[in-house]
């Protein structure tokens, strides 16, 4: 491919899926983080253009997902290394996925948990594009998904009464 045609691509796919991407790393990174990370997933893209199925956003929700851990794991040793050298600083928490009782129930669950509940309600993936994002099938997300809500259901009932969540089971799925 001409040069000039993956660059007309690249752009094409910025243009339709660039403010989708980046709202999915805003919800779990600080806005400069996302757009430093938006950067380097489209730079992902350039480098595996030829590649992209025809339906992109899951495709390009999974590079983000992607990058988003890898940088997690890169601030994770920045953070190991500066507590070791000051051993009075703690490692960063992840960011709360929302405000008041949701974001307290959200932040109670595990993170495959939040992970197929968000890419359904808040990015508005079908359960196709979510299952092709987290690389699994149709059916295991179904599963992961009667869960999840169920345990969202129980960290909601436990913030609704001012009480701590009873332990959440955590599942093989």
């Amino acid at each position: 491919m001409e040069h000039d045609q993956r660059r007309a691509q690249l752009e094409a796919l910025y243009t339709t899926h660039g403010t989708v991407v980046r709202r999915y790393l805003r919800r779990r990174t600080d806005p400069a983080t996302a757009d430093d990370l938006l950067s380097e997933v489209f730079v992902v893209v350039w480098t595996r253009l030829e590649r992209i199925p025809p339906d992109p956003l899951p495709w390009l929700l999974a590079c983000a997902r992607n990058v988003l851990a890898h940088s997690r794991r890169s601030e994770q040793r920045r953070a190991a290394l500066i507590d070791r050298l000051h051993a009075t600083q703690t490692p960063a928490r992840e960011r709360d996925e929302g405000g008041g009782k949701l974001g307290e129930a959200l932040a109670a669950l595990g993170e495959r948990d939040r992970e197929a509940l968000l890419l359904i309600a808040w990015e508005g993936l079908s359960p196709e594009q979510a299952a092709t994002t987290l690389g699994c099938s149709r059916r295991a997300l179904a599963m992961r998904l009667h869960r999840a809500r169920k345990r969202l259901d129980v960290a909601l009932h436990a913030v609704d009464h001012m009480a701590p969540p009873k332990p959440i089971e955590a599942c093989n799925d």
